[in-house]
């Protein structure tokens, strides 16, 4: 198993982030999802917060606001509707 999994956030606009990480936190309709490499396959509505990300060991975070988040074995795609940098 890999120790990391590629991380792609995109808006109607552009692509924000496409990086490889270790881990993210996900806001889905129901509530945060935790992401690792190997997840099980997932489709879920996005729901409204901050997505949180490590890459290069450093955390990371962006506010989300409503899409579809895709989860593979090595990828996960936040299809989101609005999307910026949280810091």
């Amino acid at each position: 198993m890999a120790d990391t999994f590629v991380l792609e956030v995109a808006t109607p606009e552009r692509l924000m982030v496409r990086e490889n990480v270790t881990d993210a936190q996900i806001p889905a309709a129901d509530g945060y999802v935790g992401i690792l490499p190997g997840h099980a396959a997932l489709l879920s509505e996005l729901g409204s917060g901050v997505l949180s990300y490590t890459a290069n060991g450093r955390l990371r975070s962006l506010r989300v606001e409503g899409g579809w988040l895709e989860v593979l074995d090595d990828h996960a795609r936040v299809l989101a509707t609005t999307a910026q940098a949280a810091e």
